[in-house]
C-alpha cells in the first residue's frame, strides 16, 4: 500500500507598510507573527529601510531551532516590504543544518580555518564538512559550492558566528542590528547577495525563492441560470492566467484563481461569496453581473484589494466618485448601463439617416426588465430621440416574469414602432419576448441588450434569431487582437467564446497582472490601484481607462470621441449566423440586412 500523500507545504506571508508596520497577513494569525518571530520580522524590517531593490532567500531558525526558509522582498526605501516563509522545511541535497552554516561562510570566501573559528570547531572537521558539501552538491570546487549556494540560496541567517566581515554584503546587513551598523546608514547593493546575482562563469541550477502564488478571488456562477456566461469566464480568465504563468507569472510568481460559485440573483449568496474571497485574502476579487451589486462593494471595500467588476451600473460609478476614500479600491471595467437608452436612439438615428433603415415610422420603444439598480438612460433618451427626430413614445419598465415579457412582445407588435430596444439581460426574458412578437410580427427592428452574446442564446432561438440586432457596452472587437483571442480560447476549450463578458474576462486577468507587475507589491493593494488608473490598457474589449473619478470605463462614441481610450458601443446583427458589428465607425464590418419578418 502506497503511503499517504505529503502534506503540502504552507506559505505565510506578511506585509511591513514603508514604516515597518505590520499591514496584511496571510496564513498565520497576526498574533503569532510576534514572539518566535520577532527576529525574523525584525530583518525584514532592516530590509526595508535599505536603498534600492532587494531580494534574498534564505534559511532561518526560529526558537526552536527549527529550520524556516524565508524570502524577503523590497523596492527600496519608503516602499513596503513583503516576507514569506514556509516552517519545517527540508533543506535540498540533504544537506544538514551545521553543513548549510559552512556553506554560508564559505559563500562569503572565508577559508576553512577562519569557518573553524566562527563555529567553534576544528579545521579538519570543517574540511570534512565541505568535502561533503562538495559530494552532495555534485561539484568540484569551493567556487562552484559557493554559486550553488548563491543560485539556490542555501544560505543561513543570521551570518553564523556574527557578521563581521560580511558587512557589505546583504546577508551582513540584514544579520546585523540597527545599534550594530558603524557603516553608512544607505549600505551599497553589491551583486553577491542582490537581488539573485550570480557568479560569473558559472552555471545556474536555479534560484529557490518562497512564490506564494498571486492570487485572483472571482465569483462567477457556474450553475443555475446563467451558468453558462459563468463558465465563459471562469475559461476566459483561466486562459488569460496560463498566459502569464507561461510568461514566468508576475515578476515571477504565479497567479491562480480562486473562483467561488453564487446565485447572482440572491443577495446572501452574493455575501457568503465575497466573503468567502475575502477569507482566502484573495490579492483582488473579480466579478460579472449582479443583481445586490452593493453587497459585493461593502465587502470590496473593507479588504482593500482592487476589485474590478463588470456589473455595468451608473449607480456603483457614482458611489466610487463620491467616496473615494471608502471605495477607491473598486473599478467598473466596463461602462455604465446609462449608455443604452442613447446608444438605441444613436444606432437608430445613424441607420436611418445612412438609409439602411426605412422611414416607417417615428416611433420608438422601449421595454425594461426588472433589474435592482439599473438605469437604461431612458430620460436621457428621450430627449435625444426628440433632437434626431424620433418619438420615445413607449416605455413599459420593471417588467417581470415569463407571462408579462410574452404580452409585451404582443404588445410591441401591435404598436408597430420603427425600433424596441429589448431591456433585459437574461436569455430567457429575450427569447420569450422574441418569440411572442414574432408570432404576428410588425416591421419593427428588434434590439436586445447583451443577451444574445451567450452562446446559448443562439443555441435556442436557431435561425429566429437571424436578423436580430443586439448591443452590449462592452463587446469584443472583430480585428485581429480579438481574433487570435477567439483562437487560442477556442484550441484550449474547443468552444468559441461568446462576443461579451468572455473578452472582458480575459482582458481584466492582463489588466491585473500588468498593474501588479508595476505596483510595490501585488500585497500594497493602493500601490495596484495606483497602477490601475495610470494609462490606458488595451484589451480585445477595446481601450480601458480608470482615470476619471468614478473609475470606470468610457463608452465610444456616448461619452467620448476618442475610440483610443474608451470602449465602443458595439451593435451587432445576427446574419448567417454570425455576429456582425454594424455601428459604430470605424468598427464596422457589415451593413444592416432586413430582418426575414419584415413584408416584402
Amino acid at each position: 500500500m502506497s503511503g499517504a500523500a505529503p502534506r503540502p507545504t504552507a506559505v505565510h506571508e506578511i506585509v511591513l507598510d514603508h514604516e515597518g508596520v505590520l499591514s496584511s497577513v496571510r496564513g498565520i494569525e497576526s498574533a503569532d507573527v510576534s514572539g518566535r518571530l520577532d527576529d525574523l520580522v525584525e530583518l525584514a524590517r532592516r530590509a526595508g529601510r535599505l536603498a534600492g531593490q532587494h531580494e534574498l532567500s534564505f534559511y532561518w531558525r526560529d526558537e526552536r531551532r527549527h529550520l524556516v526558509f524565508a524570502t524577503v522582498r523590497t523596492l527600496g526605501h519608503q516602499s513596503r516590504t513583503s516576507l514569506s516563509w514556509t516552517e519545517d522545511t527540508v533543506v535540498p541535497h540533504t544537506v544538514t543544518p551545521r553543513e548549510l552554516e559552512v556553506l554560508t561562510l564559505l559563500a562569503g570566501g572565508l577559508s576553512n580555518a577562519d569557518i573553524a573559528k566562527r563555529l567553534w570547531t576544528s579545521p579538519r572537521t570543517v574540511t570534512t564538512h565541505v568535502e561533503r558539501i562538495l559530494a552532495k552538491l555534485g561539484v568540484r570546487s569551493r567556487a562552484a559550492a559557493a554559486s550553488v549556494a548563491i543560485e539556490e540560496s542555501l544560505l543561513v541567517l543570521p551570518v553564523p558566528g556574527g557578521p563581521e566581515g560580511f558587512e557589505r554584503l546583504l546577508i551582513g546587513i540584514l544579520s546585523t542590528s540597527e545599534t550594530e551598523h558603524s557603516g553608512p546608514s544607505t549600505p551599497p547593493r553589491l551583486p553577491a547577495f542582490g537581488a539573485g546575482s550570480r557568479v560569473p562563469g558559472v552555471p545556474g541550477t536555479g534560484r529557490r525563492s518562497v512564490r506564494r502564488p498571486i492570487l485572483l478571488g472571482s465569483a462567477f456562477p457556474v450553475t443555475g441560470e446563467i451558468a453558462e456566461d459563468g463558465k465563459e469566464m471562469v475559461r476566459a480568465s483561466q486562459l488569460a492566467i496560463d498566459e502569464v504563468n507561461a510568461r514566468g507569472g508576475v515578476n515571477g510568481r504565479p497567479v491562480e484563481l480562486v473562483n467561488v460559485d453564487l446565485n447572482i440573483k440572491d443577495g446572501t449568496s452574493i455575501s457568503r461569496a465575497f466573503e468567502d474571497l475575502a477569507g482566502h485574502d484573495v490579492d483582488a476579487m473579480v466579478s460579472g453581473y449582479l443583481g445586490d451589486q452593493e453587497v459585493a462593494h461593502e465587502i470590496a471595500a473593507e479588504h482593500r484589494a482592487p476589485y474590478l467588476h463588470a456589473a455595468t451600473l451608473d449607480s456603483m460609478v457614482r458611489l466610487v466618485q463620491d467616496n473615494p476614500g471608502r471605495y477607491g479600491n473598486i473599478f467598473q471595467i466596463c461602462p455604465s448601463d446609462t449608455n443604452y437608452g442613447p446608444g438605441f436612439v444613436q444606432a437608430m438615428t445613424f441607420l436611418r439617416d445612412s438609409r439602411q433603415l426605412p422611414r416607417r415610422s417615428r416611433s420608438l420603444a422601449i421595454v425594461r426588465g426588472r433589474w435592482k439598480l439599473g438605469d437604461l438612460g431612458i430620460e436621457r433618451s428621450v430627449e435625444l430621440a426628440e433632437r434626431s427626430g424620433w418619438r420615445l413614445d413607449y416605455v413599459a419598465d420593471d417588467v417581470a416574469g415569463t407571462e408579462a415579457w410574452r404580452e409585451q412582445g404582443s404588445r410591441v407588435a401591435e404598436l408597430a414602432p420603427a425600433a424596441v430596444m429589448i431591456g433585459s439581460y437574461f436569455v430567457d426574458e429575450t427569447v420569450t419576448f422574441i418569440r411572442s412578437f414574432r408570432t404576428n410580427p410588425s416591421p419593427t427592428v428588434l434590439y436586445a441588450l447583451y443577451a444574445p452574446s451567450i452562446p446559448r442564446f443562439r443555441v435556442e432561438m436557431g435561425p429566429e434569431a437571424e436578423g436580430l440586432l443586439w448591443a452590449t457596452t462592452t463587446g469584443t472587437y472583430s480585428d485581429q487582437v480579438a481574433k487570435r483571442f477567439t483562437d487560442r480560447y477556442r484550441d484550449a476549450w474547443a468552444v468559441s467564446p461568446g462576443r461579451s463578458h468572455a473578452g472582458i474576462a480575459y482582458d481584466r486577468v492582463r489588466i491585473l497582472a500588468n498593474a501588479w507587475s508595476a505596483a510595490d507589491s501585488p500585497r500594497d493593494f493602493a500601490s495596484v490601484a495606483d497602477s490601475l488608473r495610470q494609462g490606458v490598457h488595451r484589451g480585445v474589449n477595446g481601450a480601458y481607462s480608470f482615470a476619471g473619478a468614478g473609475q470606470s470605463a468610457l463608452a465610444y462614441p456616448l461619452s467620448t470621441p476618442d475610440p483610443s481610450i474608451s470602449m465602443a458601443h458595439l451593435v451587432f446583427q445576427i446574419q448567417d449566423n454570425r455576429q456582425r458589428i454594424v455601428h459604430p465607425a470605424p468598427y464596422t464590418e457589415a451593413t444592416f440586412r432586413r430582418p426575414p419578418w419584415w413584408p416584402a
